[in-house]
């Protein structure tokens, strides 16, 4: 996914054993122009039954050296998503990142952003929190998962960073974990199956992250254990497409925890007011107890010896009256 495997964007050429071959695949009635290396087998993963092809691209800045990207002439050859690379480590951000993710979005593109991992020089929780700083990620708006780069070390000949397997899984539990907290998501994890049995020795621990597998061989690959089935397939990295050209060509097969492109979005909350029934009977607040005064002294008629009632008042005291 990081082809220049620098920072700084440059011109790469293709490689030595690389040709382009156009052709035409048809898949649901619709004719889409390849630039890739034939196989029996890609063509078998395109054409599906039923179905338009799933296919994408994963881009960073080096696409756009010669100018601005042709997202509607991609969007044009059938190209329904693509991947940017958003951060390296915490010392990069891409600075066409969010130009090409608005582009490619208004181009009916699905946008996915990646992080390249550099676990030598920051922790994996630091790594994913640049990562959703630098990608603008809004949480519950439809956005897809977070997708790291984990691969080869190209600043050092050792393919692991200097990290023992140990190391490196906590490393990358450490981003996942810290993703997921973020966004909401599990992250996509982008490897080969070469790197992750070297690097991390074919963890069981995160069957919850989707694979992206990278895989040149020409024939469909297998997922590396523990995954069953990749999410994501980087068949070519040395791909070229009008409107953009030289780039990675990538397709996409409906996995488990990972079903679309498209995820449904939260629903927009209403703003509507409830209404109030006509008749609605009114809550009459109880009347407040009256407080006992200590001091106060309470008012009644005493009566006492030798003392005649009112004649008003005889009907109210007839044995009183009748005693004397």
């Amino acid at each position: 996914m990081e082809a220049l495997r620098r920072v700084t964007a440059q011109r790469r050429r293709p490689g030595r054993n690389w040709r382009r071959t156009w052709c035409a695949v048809t898949a649901g009635g619709v004719a889409v122009a390849v630039s890739l290396t034939a196989t029996p087998a890609l063509a078998a993963t395109l054409v599906r039954s039923g179905g338009v092809p799933e296919r994408g691209i994963d881009i960073s800045a080096y696409q756009n050296a010669n100018g601005p990207i042709g997202w509607g002439e991609l969007a044009g050859h059938g190209i329904r998503f693509v991947a940017i690379k958003a951060s390296e480590d915490t010392y990069y951000t891409n600075p066409y990142y969010l130009s090409d993710a608005r582009a490619a979005s208004r181009a009916g593109l699905a946008v996915l952003a990646y992080a390249f991992a550099n676990p030598g020089r920051a922790g994996g929780a630091a790594t994913a929190s640049f990562a959703v700083r630098a990608a603008h990620y809004r949480r519950g708006h439809g956005a897809l998962p977070l997708v790291v780069d984990l691969e080869n070390d190209p600043y050092s000949t050792n393919d692991c960073y200097w990290f023992d397997q140990g190391r490196m899984i906590a490393w990358i539990a450490g981003f996942t974990s810290r993703a997921r907290a973020l966004t909401g998501s599990w992250p996509i994890i982008y490897t080969t199956d070469a790197w992750w049995q070297e690097c991390t020795g074919s963890t069981g621990r995160f069957t919850r992250d989707s694979l992206w597998l990278a895989d040149y061989d020409g024939g469909q690959p297998a997922a590396p254990s523990p995954w069953t089935r990749w999410s994501f397939w980087q068949y070519s990295e040395n791909g070229y497409l009008p409107g953009i050209g030289w780039t990675d060509l990538d397709v996409f097969q409906s996995a488990s925890g990972f079903a679309s492109l498209r995820p449904a979005s939260e629903p927009k909350p209403s703003h509507r007011q409830k209404r109030r029934p006509k008749h609605q009977p009114k809550h009459k607040k109880p009347k407040a107890e009256r407080k006992h005064k200590p001091n106060q002294k309470k008012r009644s008629r005493r009566i006492k010896k030798g003392r005649h009632l009112p004649v008003t008042n005889h009907h109210f005291y007839p044995h009183y009256h009748q005693s004397r």
